[in-house]
């Protein structure tokens, strides 16, 4: 993931300068934006963005209408804190302090000599990746050896010859003497193979689509501005 931070300065020559140091910081020299004498709504749209109100983000861009430049860089979060401390090295001014010095200078110089110094504080931005995934079916057909074990009758003529001596009456004799045909069928069974599909189990696909909440925590720093009272130190000149 990857993180916006944004510095406004009092020139532009301050800006370019500072992409040097930004580089080094870790971030890539096409992911560094200078937004200078650029139109209220470009600057507004990105400032409100970052997080701005819409009414202090137009008030922000009308400043830098008057002299300064917006600094934009998308780096990776784990290089987000060195490139914000390289915007602090160029003196990164705070959109408050920016109104303030445009306003001054719109007024006129003036004599009085001024000294500030900066409240600074950091805001952890959340996003969010996706990623892609899922499951996929596929059919493979395999082999395998089936035995099975089938009870097949079978039937057998056989031919038998007895030798046989006995008379028979001349009466009888004219009845044996006649051509005839004497069958006997015998039967047998052989195995035979077919096959039949059967559907055993069906495998189906189903996407369910939800939402989760989840808390993400993150560290941010705050420089805050201590006003001390310096020692008083007393001198003595002698003549």
């Amino acid at each position: 993931m990857s993180t916006s931070v944004i510095g406004l300065f009092e020139s532009s020559d301050i800006a370019h300068k500072l992409v040097n140091e930004l580089t080094k910081a870790g971030c890539r020299k096409d992911a560094i934006n200078i937004l200078e004498s650029a139109a209220v709504k470009e600057i507004s749209s990105h400032l409100t963005e970052a997080g701005y109100e819409e009414d202090k983000a137009r008030k922000y861009a009308e400043a830098l209408q008057k002299g300064g430049a917006l600094v934009i860089a998308e780096a990776d979060d784990d290089k987000a804190d060195a490139v914000l401390e390289a915007m602090r090295r160029f003196e990164v001014l705070t959109p408050e302090a920016l109104l303030e010095r445009t306003s001054s200078q719109s007024r006129g110089r003036s004599s009085e000599q001024t000294e500030k110094a900066q409240v600074i504080e950091e805001e952890l931005e959340v996003g969010k990746s996706q990623t892609t995934g899922g499951k996929r079916l596929k059919t493979e057909v395999s082999e395998r050896e089936v035995n099975e074990t089938v009870s097949l009758r079978e039937e057998n003529v056989e031919v038998e010859r007895s030798r046989v001596d006995r008379t028979i009456k001349p009466e009888e004799a004219d009845k044996a003497f006649q051509e005839r045909t004497v069958e006997m069928t015998e039967t047998k069974e052989k195995p035979m193979v077919s096959k039949q599909a059967h559907v055993v189990e069906e495998v189906a696909l189903t996407k369910q689509s939800g939402e989760r909440e989840e808390t993400v925590r993150g560290t941010v720093r705050r420089q805050d501005v201590k006003v001390e009272d310096i020692e008083q130190r007393k001198t003595t000149t002698s003549k």
